[in-house]
């Protein structure tokens, strides 16, 4: 494959950014999964690390949290809860450089739960851009604020648009235009996808969804320069029109797609489910987990089907396209690699542990964060290469020697046992730097810039 192939790519996976502000491009990490792609053109990240080498620096991040941190030029934010019941939210900014804490502010939840691990805990990443920090919260709260912790607006969405209804919280992300903030709810009341004023905070438009229960984000993709929403939740993949909200078209018939987001690049959309033909009286996977593309027809934005996975299912995170290929990790850990055009199964290889964050391609490299906190990483390309498998913590490698080695033949089991000496959340990427973070920890791998 040409290798201007990938810098094309990349180019036109981080088009959006360019919408929202005029910073290099490696060195900001600007929401939920970067720009939606999870593709970042950063420079130089390392391959390599253990417990005791390669990291520049870890802090401990008060609160609980489970978003992505996000990344601003040198500022990182994170945000968490605190609390019995989840009744303070938490903002923190941390020096990229040195990892010295910069600010934290606190805010007061509109509506609170009692916080305990079968709950999501500051589970929505935020979005950044030149002029502030976006963060939504499970308390349907919407703080925005200044680089430098000074606020700009504030919105109760329960107080405008009813309680939260859902035993295990709210964990939908929140997306962005360079005017737009988008914020998907997805519970047992009245559910919507809302777009906000990112400067006021004013509602520009709403659009009442199905009520139930889904952990998905939206995404923006591109529609001849008209920015469009997609939500792949509860048994539909939508498409809304991102200055309106107007829905647009709507696939049905899909299985599962409760956790993993719908992934965008460039006018292919891959869509994962939990779905497994294993399941008794489920749907196959091959009705669930596919790929789309965006297309026009008679003058009307409409989707096509480019192909269904045979065996391939999403359980926790979002696919990923990269160079051609298609990836999905299942519920036990393994990667499933299809070719993105045709669909046709590459491989299907054991990864040291299940995933929960998403996997992130940046380079020559793809990076699997495994909840045990191990990252694989692997060569992109029909063929599977393990370059490196790297713990944080010392106990991670310890932990995962009995289990199947990365890289051998997937062989039908239930799945690892949940318990791990960490969980990895949330993960970015910028220039020398890649951010993982966990419930309590916040880690800066690379060597430290000079």
């Amino acid at each position: 494959m040409p290798r201007n192939y990938k810098s094309t790519r990349i180019l036109l996976a981080v088009c959006l950014l360019s919408t929202i502000t005029t910073a290099n491009a490696s060195d900001t990490w600007t929401g939920f999964r970067g720009t939606g792609s999870n593709i970042s053109s950063a420079r130089d990240l390392p391959l390599k690390w253990s417990a005791d080498q390669g990291i520049r620096w870890k802090q401990a991040v008060p609160g609980y949290g489970q978003s992505s941190p996000v990344i601003w030029k040198n500022q990182v934010f994170v945000t968490s809860i605190e609390g019995p019941q989840q009744e303070t939210c938490l903002l923190h900014s941390y020096d990229l450089t040195s990892g010295k804490l910069n600010w934290t502010k606190e805010f007061k939840a509109s509506q609170t739960k009692k916080s305990t691990s079968m709950v999501s805990r500051a589970a929505p990443t935020p979005a950044v851009d030149g002029q502030g920090i976006y963060a939504f919260y499970e308390s349907g709260d919407v703080f925005a604020c200044r680089h430098d912790g000074s606020p700009l607006w504030h919105r109760s969405l329960v107080k405008d648009y009813g309680a939260f209804v859902s035993n295990h919280g709210i964990g939908n992300s929140v997306a962005q235009t360079a005017d737009q903030l988008f914020v998907l709810t997805a519970h047992d009341g009245p559910s919507y996808l809302l777009s906000l004023n990112k400067k006021t905070g004013e509602t520009n438009w709403k659009t009442d969804r199905e009520e139930g229960v889904a952990w998905t984000s939206p995404v923006v993709a591109d529609r001849a320069g008209t920015p469009e929403i997609i939500v792949s939740a509860r048994g539909t993949v939508k498409g809304y029109q991102g200055l309106t909200g107007k829905l647009l078209w709507t696939m049905s018939g899909i299985s599962g797609n409760t956790i993993p987001s719908a992934s965008v690049f460039e006018d292919y959309v891959l869509i994962g489910a939990s779905t497994d033909r294993r399941n008794p009286g489920g749907a196959n996977a091959s009705d669930s987990n596919c790929c789309l593309r965006l297309v026009t027809k008679e003058g009307k934005p409409g989707y096509e089907v480019l192909w269904k996975a045979e065996k391939a299912v999403s359980y926790y995170c979002t696919p990923l396209a990269y160079e051609g290929c298609a990836y999905f990790v299942n519920k036990v850990g393994v990667v499933f690699c299809l070719d993105l055009k045709t669909g046709k199964q590459n491989y299907a290889q054991r990864l040291s542990g299940p995933c929960w964050s998403s996997p992130l391609a940046a380079g020559d490299q793809i990076y699997f964060f495994t909840k045990k906190g191990i990252t694989d990483v692997i060569a992109p390309g029909p063929e599977f290469k393990l370059i490196a498998s790297n713990p944080l913590l010392a106990d991670s490698a310890d932990a995962e020697k009995s289990k199947t080695a990365p890289g051998q033949q997937a062989k039908p089991k239930s799945e690892y046992a949940e318990a791990g000496p960490i969980a990895v959340y949330g993960t970015a990427a910028v220039d020398q730097a890649l951010l993982i973070r966990t419930g309590t920890e916040l880690f800066c791998i690379g060597t430290p810039e000079k």
